[in-house]
């Protein structure tokens, strides 16, 4: 693609998705614009064009980013909004489980408060782990994030679906992001158990027995007995394998893998035992 044909491309996908009012251009509710609006648009911006080339350049793209009506002479972007449209097509039920693509510099952020759209109209979701990971490469080292969706239906959300397969959704929070192999633990009573029998296992020679008050139940790793614990007053992690006994343990059981912050163990447990998990 050339310069000029990629300013063009950056053009009109800024005023579809963005900011029409830069081009002088009116969206009607479902995001279409008038051709002719457009190729004005480009003209006051010294990039003449026309419905042909317009036409060509969309089919040069690897995806597909624009919809263009010939018949009707309108334009629209697939997908990619910031400002708010109507969807033209009904919510779909999509497959069961879903696929986010991030980069692991923003998994604190997510694991804090979920999925955002930001500047999009709605939380972008890939079908296939695959995708998902070449969208998460794009920002840095990749991430996949799971997404149960009959059960975000079962509360509210409805799903569509693009020309390119990207489903899209509102904003998710964190208590409906899976993060394989580890399971975020929200339920008071598992929390409560679970520090429980911590409690009965670390005796007074364990590193965390100053600490073992300040401690709370964060992660769970699958079906083992390793949990993930914090401290709410350093905001240190510990990684720690419950042995069950119902008993005080010999030092240093139950072993323990310590973390200055929930960061460091992203960066130094999660993502390690993810790469393992989709291998």
């Amino acid at each position: 693609m050339s310069k000029t044909q990629t300013n063009i491309s950056k053009l009109i996908s800024y005023w579809l998705r963005h900011k029409p009012e830069d081009g002088n251009i009116e969206l009607d509710e479902f995001g279409w614009a008038n051709i002719e609006d457009i190729l004005a648009a480009l003209k006051l911006n010294n990039a003449e064009s026309s419905i042909t080339d317009l036409i060509e350049l969309n089919n040069s793209f690897d995806k597909v980013r624009w919809k263009i009506d010939e018949v009707a002479n309108k334009i629209k972007a697939t997908h990619g909004h910031s400002i708010s449209i109507l969807q033209e097509t009904e919510a779909q039920i999509p497959p069961p489980v879903l696929y986010h693509g991030t980069a692991t510099k923003f998994l604190e952020s997510i694991l804090g408060s979920g999925l955002k759209s930001k500047q999009r109209q709605y939380v972008h979701l890939s079908e296939d782990i695959d995708m998902a990971i070449e969208v998460g490469t794009r920002h840095g080292a990749p991430f996949i994030i799971e997404i149960d969706t009959k059960k975000l239906i079962d509360n509210g959300w409805n799903f569509y679906k693009t020309e390119q397969n990207v489903w899209l959704t509102s904003e998710i929070p964190p208590i409906h992001l899976i993060v394989e192999p580890w399971d975020f633990i929200i339920d008071k009573k598992t929390k409560g158990t679970l520090l429980k029998e911590l409690k009965k296992e670390i005796s007074g020679a364990h590193m965390l027995s100053d600490q073992i008050k300040n401690l709370e139940l964060v992660a769970k790793y699958g079906p083992s007995d390793v949990c993930l614990f914090i401290d709410k007053v350093t905001n240190q992690c510990f990684v720690i394998q419950l042995t069950w006994s119902g008993k005080k343990e010999k030092d240093p059981w139950p072993s323990t893998e310590r973390f200055e912050s929930l960061k460091d163990w992203i960066n130094q447990r999660l993502v390690v035992d993810q790469n393992d998990w989709y291998l």
